[in-house]
């Protein structure tokens, strides 16, 4: 331990956090948080330079890919990078993503899905990222492929337990496209440490009207990810047409205030895959990402309190 007590001489990384302004009438005040999703900032980018500028413009959690931290462990151990993800102030989040593949060979997602319980328990992650991006096999009922599906995540969650498992649905998927698709098939999975994961830009892919999100039940709702879109007919959108949120089309002020309404005060992360972003330096990917997120908190009025 150095004398600024931290391991290795490392003195404590400044953290900027939210811009503060005065009160206004109608703010809200709410507890969820903020988070940066490490695939934002590119594929083989290096996670502690990641790490280190989410921790200076105040970041409060990291949702991190299962490659980034693999590549990190080539540099260091596990129990350095928990080090540093403390050091910076920084919650993890998740570990992401793992793919459900209900109709698929099962070892190869044990296999990963045992790895990332591995990187949680070390990280002290409390979830794991299930995507699901299969249709509904044709010539099978959608009530199998809900079985299929539920059994799946259920095997998942048997493993990860205690640590839970969120579905994230993907937008124009005839399995799991929605939150009620996804609260199906955790509901078939009888397994209590399966929740969902609301993408704003899947939800908007799949036009998910706003009163189905209001039903999601609150304990289900594990994590949201925060994002925007270019404007574009949704059959046309892809993974790659992501952009900062409040630079896109998606009626993220609307969102915001139904995430509100339901009690969710979980963590709001920001998910991109836009290689315009993974070419820029990784401070400029963080600092532009929380920059808008503040800025489109802001305009819904609604005040973090880790932020106040």
């Amino acid at each position: 331990m150095s004398r600024f007590g931290l391991p290795g001489g490392r003195t404590p990384v400044a953290r900027e956090g939210s811009p503060k302004r005065p009160p206004e009438p109608g703010d809200v005040y709410n507890n969820m948080k903020t988070c940066f999703n490490t695939i934002t900032a590119g594929r083989n980018k290096p996670l502690e330079e990641i790490i280190r500028q989410c921790a200076q413009v105040g970041f409060d959690g990291l949702e991190i890919d299962q490659n980034h931290i693999a590549d990190c462990l080539k540099r260091m151990p596990t129990s350095e990078l928990r080090s540093r993800l403390e050091e910076a102030g920084l919650q993890a989040v998740s570990i992401m993503a793992f793919n459900l593949a209900p109709f698929d060979d099962p070892a190869p997602g044990i296999a990963k899905i045992k790895e990332g319980v591995e990187y949680a328990h070390h990280l002290g992650a409390p979830l794991l990222l299930v995507f699901c991006a299969a249709d509904i096999p044709k010539g099978m009922s959608s009530g199998e492929a809900f079985e299929r599906a539920a059994e799946r995540a259920a095997a998942y969650a048997e493993i990860a337990n205690p640590l839970e498992i969120g579905l994230e649905p993907i937008g124009r998927t005839t399995l799991m496209g929605g939150p009620a698709a996804a609260l199906n098939i955790a509901a078939r999975s009888r397994k209590p440490n399966v929740g969902i994961v609301m993408d704003t830009f899947h939800f908007y892919r799949s036009q998910v009207p706003d009163e189905e999100v209001r039903a999601i039940p609150r304990e289900k709702l594990l994590l949201v990810h925060i994002n925007d879109a270019e404007d574009l007919p949704v059959e046309q959108l892809r993974d790659a047409h992501r952009v900062h949120v409040g630079q896109g089309v998606l009626p993220l002020l609307v969102t915001l205030e139904t995430l509100n309404a339901i009690g969710y005060h979980g963590f709001l992360s920001i998910e991109i895959f836009r290689e315009e972003y993974w070419h820029q330096p990784v401070e400029q990917v963080v600092r532009e990402a929380k920059s808008s997120l503040d800025s489109v908190l802001r305009k819904a009025g609604i005040i973090l309190n880790s932020a106040r």
